[in-house]
C-alpha cells in the first residue's frame, strides 16, 4: 500500500466523496487516501494545477473537508494533494488511515517526519 517513491502511507478507501472546483461540484471516489493527499475516480475533467475542496461525508454530521490541488491527471486516476484542512478534519483523516494502514504505529511516525501533517 505505500511506496518507496510517495512520501507516505496510502490506505485503500473506497467512499463516495464531492470534488468542488469553483462553482462545480463533481461526484467522485477514492481510491486511496493518505495523510498528504488521495487518489481519486471520477474526476476525469480535472486539470493538474486546479485548486478544488475534497469533501468525503463518513457518517451524518462526520465528513471530512479539505483543500488541495489536482497534481496528477492520468488512467490511474487523479492526483489531490492535501493543502489545509481543519482540525476535525485531520483527526478523522489521521484516525481514518491509521485504522486501515498495515503498521498503524508508523503514521504516528510520519507525522514527525513530514512538516506540514500536523493539520
Amino acid at each position: 500500500m505505500s511506496s518507496e517513491k510517495r512520501r507516505g502511507t496510502r490506505v485503500k478507501a473506497d467512499f463516495e466523496a464531492y470534488v468542488t472546483v469553483g462553482d462545480v461540484v463533481i461526484p467522485v471516489s477514492t481510491r486511496n487516501l493518505s495523510l498528504k493527499g488521495a487518489l481519486l475516480d471520477g474526476c476525469e475533467d480535472c486539470l493538474m494545477g486546479t485548486a478544488c475542496e475534497l469533501n468525503i461525508p463518513l457518517a451524518p454530521g462526520l465528513r471530512i473537508v479539505v483543500e488541495g490541488e489536482v497534481v496528477r491527471v492520468g488512467e490511474s486516476g487523479v492526483g489531490m494533494v492535501f493543502k489545509e484542512m481543519d482540525d476535525l478534519s485531520f483527526a478523522t483523516l489521521h484516525r481514518l488511515v491509521q485504522l486501515n494502514a498495515d503498521d498503524p504505529e508508523a503514521i504516528d511516525e510520519e507525522l514527525g517526519r513530514f512538516p506540514g501533517v500536523d493539520g
